[in-house]
């Protein structure tokens, strides 16, 4: 995200007498914010511009969901770096910003066909991860984003899938690393993909995306333990564990349950 090289105070935004309407409340955040527009940052100030974000939402479409608000979390970070608190209040800056929503409402509510539905879907979707991501300080699993929007996991793993024609929770021959580090793809096949969805609900959240990403559930890319480290901020040794720990919980979920 971009941001001014140039002092604040150099630019004179709190210099002069009368010449700043930043709200007060709003002060100290923007200016974190400008210095180092970072997760914290940009979610603490996603925070204290809840209400204007739901003033123009109301204002603009008159009604919510929870994809069109992940849209306008995400519009409102996006107009940030466009203010001048010479010019105008933030709330009145950020409402302004906002009226892209009627468009993005007008969107959702078009008949579309299959391709464009699923491409607009797919839109709200990466937001809402963005969006989630900028709150927890890593990707979501998609349980938590199914909670977040409403939408069930099956209907998260078709808008990605869409298009892919790859079976989810199956491994195919060939990619490098496609089994890394565990997982006997003997857990796999269809009659017991039962017993892969329940011990996925019971996982913690970094667990599930391990899960996820090992394993392509839900209509995820298929990563290697490297790259799942790399995402996830762990090591690599640290997610073979990880994943040694959810095959003990598939292997017992089989044996407790053998249907």
């Amino acid at each position: 995200m971009a941001k001014s090289d140039t002092p604040l105070e150099e630019q004179g935004f709190f210099s002069r007498e009368g010449s700043n309407r930043l709200e007060p409340e709003l002060q100290e955040a923007y200016k974190e914010w400008r210095k180092q527009p970072g997760l914290a940052q940009s979610s603490n100030m996603l925070s204290l511009l809840q209400p204007t974000i739901d003033k123009a939402i109301s204002a603009h479409v008159g009604k919510s969901d929870p994809l069109l608000r992940s849209r306008a979390r995400r519009m409102a970070l996006d107009a940030l770096p466009n203010y001048d608190p010479q010019r105008a209040k933030l709330s009145t800056h950020v409402i302004s910003q906002l009226q892209g929503l009627k468009r993005v409402s007008r969107q959702q509510t078009q008949v579309l066909k299959l391709p464009e539905r699923i491409a607009l879907d797919q839109s709200h979707l990466r937001d809402a991860e963005a969006e989630m991501e900028l709150d927890l300080g890593r990707a979501p699993s998609t349980a938590e984003l199914a909670d977040r929007t409403g939408l069930s996991l099956a209907r998260l793993a078709q808008m990605r899938n869409y298009q892919t024609a790859r079976p989810e929770g199956s491994y195919a021959a060939g990619g490098e690393g496609d089994n890394e580090g565990g997982f006997d793809p003997a857990i796999l096949p269809p009659p017991t993909k039962l017993h892969l969805e329940l011990t996925y609900a019971d996982l913690a959240p970094v667990n599930q995306k391990i899960l996820e990403w090992t394993l392509g559930l839900h209509g995820q890319k298929r990563l290697t333990n490297q790259q799942i480290a790399t995402k996830l901020g762990l090591t690599p040794g640290a997610i073979s564990q990880r994943k040694e720990r959810i095959q003990a919980l598939l292997d017992r979920e089989k044996t407790l349950f053998p249907f």
